[in-house]
């Protein structure tokens, strides 16, 4: 039986070039090797990478009523995702950036919030979706506007009531302490809090990780999964702490490479390996990810993903 996954939150239009080593003065042109269109955001990017790895997805978020919402539904109904719970907004445009990727793989962006900021919890149509899935996923509850308010304790007490596993990746390089309070409240309802290592520490207001994680399990979250880049993850839970390298690649461009490693860690998870070897499967999607242009690049299938391992 294929496992089921709902995705809600963040959905993004990614424009993107490489290599842009700078920005041409005036109104000067300068010559690319490759530009793409990709469907992206913590929710929208982890769904795309999760369907490709053998997964139904149903995805929850919020896109305006313009062009750019219709071909973004289109680029994830070519992955099989079923958009039909997204709901639209005439209030605001559909969410994109746009991402000059420097040669070292570094990716500056331009993003327009929009449609993200005005998502709105339905209760009933997530209870709908959670019908016959194994797990949430709550991507980029920090970037959507009142929805850590009023919004992200809801979704994920749905979860436990269909009972599902949760998980919760962050978007935000910065919090506030309305952002912080919201998210902190909302980790006794987390099985796998999913940030990098800037994101945690920021949380907390700490430049110390490992502070940052036991401060995280004190909160409640059960398990921490932390990204560290082409360093690994770090796995932290009552029961002490892993770490796990990542493979070493040529890097091309490092956009959802954190959206990748959540979804192989929750395809991994699903298929009821343990938490360092979900690790294993994370940091082998989140650098597949990294060798192409954009965060649909560079995985193919689980199958393939597995025998890189």
């Amino acid at each position: 039986m294929t496992p089921r996954v709902v995705a809600l939150g963040v959905v993004i239009l990614d424009a993107l070039g490489r290599p842009c080593a700078d920005l041409p003065p005036g109104q000067l042109g300068q010559r690319v090797d490759e530009i793409r269109l990709t469907a992206a955001g913590t929710a929208a990017g982890f769904a795309v990478d999760i369907a490709k790895l053998g997964v139904d997805v149903k995805l929850l978020g919020c896109i305006g009523e313009d062009d750019v919402g219709a071909f973004l539904v289109s680029l994830l109904e070519r992955h099989g995702i079923d958009t039909s719970p997204l709901t639209r907004t005439s209030a605001a445009q559909t969410s994109a950036s746009m991402l000059p990727i420097r040669p070292n793989g570094e990716r500056p962006a331009y993003h327009v919030v929009g449609a993200n900021a005005h998502f709105r919890l339905d209760e009933a149509a997530l209870t709908e979706a959670l019908a016959g899935a194994q797990h949430l996923h709550v991507g980029g509850a920090d970037s959507m506007g009142s929805f850590v308010d009023d919004g992200l304790e809801r979704a994920l007490t749905v979860g436990r009531a269909a009972g599902v596993s949760t998980s919760v990746d962050l978007l935000s390089a910065r919090f506030d302490g309305r952002l912080r309070a919201g998210l902190r409240r909302a980790l006794r309802l987390v099985d796998y809090l999913m940030p990098n290592d800037q994101q945690l520490c920021e949380l907390y207001d700490s430049s110390d990780l490992d502070a940052a994680c036991e401060a995280a399990l004190a909160d409640g979250a059960r398990t921490i999964v932390v990204t560290l880049g082409a360093d690994g993850c770090l796995i932290a839970s009552a029961g002490g702490r892993t770490r796990v390298p990542s493979p070493d690649v040529d890097v091309v461009d490092t956009t959802g490479c954190g959206d990748a490693f959540s979804a192989g860690f929750v395809r991994a998870k699903l298929l009821g390996w343990s938490d360092e070897e979900a690790a294993r499967l994370g940091c082998a999607a989140g650098s597949a990810v990294a060798t192409g242009l954009g965060s649909d690049a560079g995985i193919a299938d689980l199958e393939s993903l597995l025998a890189s391992l």
